[in-house]
């Protein structure tokens, strides 16, 4: 089977082979897929990080060699922990900025190297993973007015799941894409009052679909993606928006998800 990966600072993950079809997730620098179906200039592939399935055009991803994959997957990356970046390419001696939670592999101080690729970055990595939950809050912190886009999954735009996911992933942990399939992630909190940093809380439309999840930083205050990554209230009924003085989601279940031989990066 073909694998490659993503050196763009993103790439769209789209339902169908177009340009003009449903962007579902995104690849961000240095997600690792697999190739399961070619159509011309796309690529139906499979991300190694969490399973998600979508189409790539292939001028957006690299292909690797079997050697470079196999030494890839043996070196965990650090993962980049500001907002956004400046990386440089000395290969092709340019510049290009990427996101929190891209994947750095072979990282040595501020030296990287992928496929055959010398890049620098001067920027702030993680590599001692887990991190604590507290941390974790204040990694979410820093995507704080980030807009929303569906299938978004990096500063530049991102959906609720993908905002979690990438807070989790900068803080050493693998979760799902989706939040009705991450909600069936961890333990579970039967009361509010005993929700700590850095759990999730998940969020039920009318047909009690889980549609919505957000991560807790502190009592009573959730940060959550909704037509940006904001802060807002939140008790056993809720989210309320203090701005429009009204709930605007309603609350289904509480999820701590910590780290185990399951999830590490």
């Amino acid at each position: 089977m073909d694998h490659g990966i993503c050196l763009l600072s993103v790439a769209g993950l789209r339902a169908e082979p177009a340009h003009r079809s449903e962007l579902v997730s995104q690849l961000i620098f240095g997600d690792l897929f697999e190739v399961v179906e070619k159509q011309k200039d796309w690529l139906q592939v499979r991300l190694l990080f969490d399973h998600y399935l979508g189409w790539v055009n292939t001028n957006q991803v690299q292909m690797l060699a079997a050697e470079d994959l196999a030494d890839l997957l043996k070196s965990p990356p650090a993962i980049n922990t500001d907002l956004i970046q400046l990386i440089e390419d000395r290969t092709q001696n340019t510049s290009f900025a990427i996101g929190a939670g891209s994947s750095l592999y072979f990282f040595d101080k501020g030296s990287l190297a992928i496929a055959g690729k010398v890049y620098h970055y001067p920027g702030s990595v993680i590599s001692e993973f887990p991190a604590k939950p507290m941390q974790m809050a204040e990694y979410a912190l820093n995507f704080l007015n980030t807009p929303y886009l569906w299938g978004g999954r990096s500063p530049f735009g991102i959906d609720c799941s993908g905002f979690v996911q990438l807070v989790f992933k900068m803080s050493g942990i693998k979760i799902p894409r989706d939040a009705a399939i991450q909600a069936t992630q961890g333990q579970t909190i039967h009361l509010i009052n005993e929700a700590m940093p850095g759990d999730l809380l998940f969020f039920d439309n009318e047909e009690q679909q889980i549609t919505h999840v957000g991560l807790l930083i502190n009592e009573g205050h959730i940060i959550h993606a909704h037509g940006k990554v904001r802060i807002d209230l939140v008790d056993h009924n809720g989210i309320f928006n203090r701005e429009t003085r009204r709930y605007t989601h309603s609350l289904r279940i509480i999820k701590r998800i910590r780290p185990d031989s399951n999830n590490k990066l």
